[in-house]
């Protein structure tokens, strides 16, 4: 009946442009992709990952390495040190080990802590070497001790004169004016982190 080919035609002109925008989606939905939300920094770039790895700090030049490490490898590897280029050191520290396949949470008892010039709000270069001879090279964002990071457990020092007890200077003043800066510094407030549940907003 040739009154219908009219409408048979723009029938299939409608469904083309619906295939080609199916056909557009692929396979790589992003439910399928890493999700990368957080306030720390990952890589994924070699076979121990460092996801989310953040330093919490409690006053100026004190702070604590916090985030996850986790091993691709089916052999048990560890963080065997930190070192910067800027003016900050580590703590001393027992290895922290990750077993094959496995994931470690540094801020269950790692007790890696660092000193220097650095403050929250800062950004700070850092270097963790594994004992698999990998090096990651990261820029980590420096945190303060508001909200979720209040559970983070208080390191307990190993010793030395690098150990956060120590200040972030050899003569020890900085410790002392690291402790009044979280009494009476607002880079260590706590109140511009987030709106107080409830407030009503004029």
């Amino acid at each position: 009946m040739p009154h219908l080919r009219p409408t048979a035609i723009a029938g299939l002109l409608l469904l083309i442009p619906a295939a080609g925008a199916l056909s557009s989606c692929g396979f790589h939905y992003p439910t399928d992709r890493v999700n990368n939300i957080s306030a720390g920094v990952n890589d994924r770039g070699g076979d121990m990952d460092a996801l989310g790895i953040r330093v919490l700090a409690r006053a100026k030049g004190e702070g604590q390495l916090i985030g996850a490490l986790s091993n691709s490898t089916t052999e048990t590897a560890s963080l065997e040190a930190i070192s910067s280029s800027a003016s900050i050191q580590a703590g001393k520290f027992k290895p922290v080990e990750v077993t094959g396949r496995g994931t470690v949470n540094l801020a269950d008892g790692s007790d890696v802590t660092l000193t220097g010039d650095f403050t929250a709000g800062d950004v700070i270069p850092l270097e963790l070497s594994f004992s698999t001879g990998q090096t990651i090279s990261l820029q980590v964002p420096v945190v303060k001790d508001c909200y979720q990071y209040t559970a983070v457990p208080t390191p307990t020092p190993q010793g030395g004169k690098n150990s956060a007890s120590a200040g972030a200077s050899s003569d020890g003043a900085a410790a002392d004016a690291g402790g009044a800066e979280t009494d009476g510094d607002a880079t260590f407030n706590c109140s511009d982190q987030a709106p107080t549940p409830g407030a009503v907003e004029h």
